[in-house]
């Protein structure tokens, strides 16, 4: 489960996991690779879902993935409310990411849950009032099509 954990730094992407949905594990603050030399890890970071499965993206080996909204300085909301429609909206952060986390590997390798360490910009603004923030839906759900992935849209 993810969840949002505030401090003096700024909200950021937590995980807990369960057995029995009663009883939660607290696993700590997700941690995030660079992108493009931006820190992502460094920035304002909420409104996260976790896939329910591994994936094997291209590395071949099992991993976690996330889709999430990493709020980039001059792009958090009270940074864009009174300039919204002049603003140019920047695609590569203004969006909804995907990123991947490798998971333990049977044998006894293991690795740090919550690592994620490649990127990939998955829906990005565009409606105007998206260039305020865009945001998640509803966490995916696998169907006999594929993933599943509810955007709000308002028009």
């Amino acid at each position: 489960m993810t969840y949002t954990a505030f401090s003096a730094r700024g909200p950021r992407i937590a995980l807990a996991e369960s057995e029995d949905l009663f009883h939660w594990k607290r696993l700590g603050l997700a941690t995030f690779g660079r992108y493009h030399g931006v820190d992502i890890g460094d920035v304002d970071d909420k409104d996260a879902s976790l896939f329910p499965r591994r994936h094997s993206e291209s590395v071949g080996k099992p991993e976690l993935a996330m889709l999430h909204r990493p709020l980039f300085i001059g792009t958090r909301p009270e940074d864009t409310a009174f300039h919204p429609a002049s603003r140019k909206v920047d695609l590569d952060r203004e969006s909804i990411w995907i990123s991947y986390a490798p998971m333990a590997l049977e044998g006894g390798e293991s690795c740090r849950i919550g690592a994620f360490a490649s990127h990939h910009r998955l829906a990005t603004p565009v409606s105007p009032w998206e260039r305020l923030k865009i945001g998640g839906g509803t966490p995916p759900i696998l169907s006999r099509h594929g993933w599943l992935i509810v955007l709000p849209r308002r028009e």
